[in-house]
């Protein structure tokens, strides 16, 4: 795993917004805006979800690793069905 080159530290999220996470560079991050939904900014693109959408989302992509990395994930302790869609936007 790679240290951040920047000295500069993760600039706080505007008032309202909750950060959640940060990735190797400054412009990658997950946030909360005061409306709840979830904003994640990954270069050039962004996802806006709703909390139970994201949380299926981050699943998705977590069984993805496990698979990636050669494990074998169990789908029965962390398969979740979202009835709702996700809006994408390219704010």
């Amino acid at each position: 795993m790679t240290k951040k080159t920047s000295q500069n530290p993760t600039p706080l999220p505007s008032p309202g917004w909750t950060f959640l996470a940060h990735g190797e560079h400054e412009s990658n991050t997950i946030a909360r805006c005061p409306g709840g939904h979830i904003h994640v900014d990954y270069g050039y693109l962004t996802v806006r979800f709703q909390r139970d959408e994201f949380l299926a989302f981050a699943r998705m992509v977590a069984e993805a690793v496990m698979h990636l990395q050669g494990i074998s994930p169990n789908l029965a302790d962390h398969r979740i069905v979202s009835k709702s869609s996700v809006t994408f936007s390219l704010n």
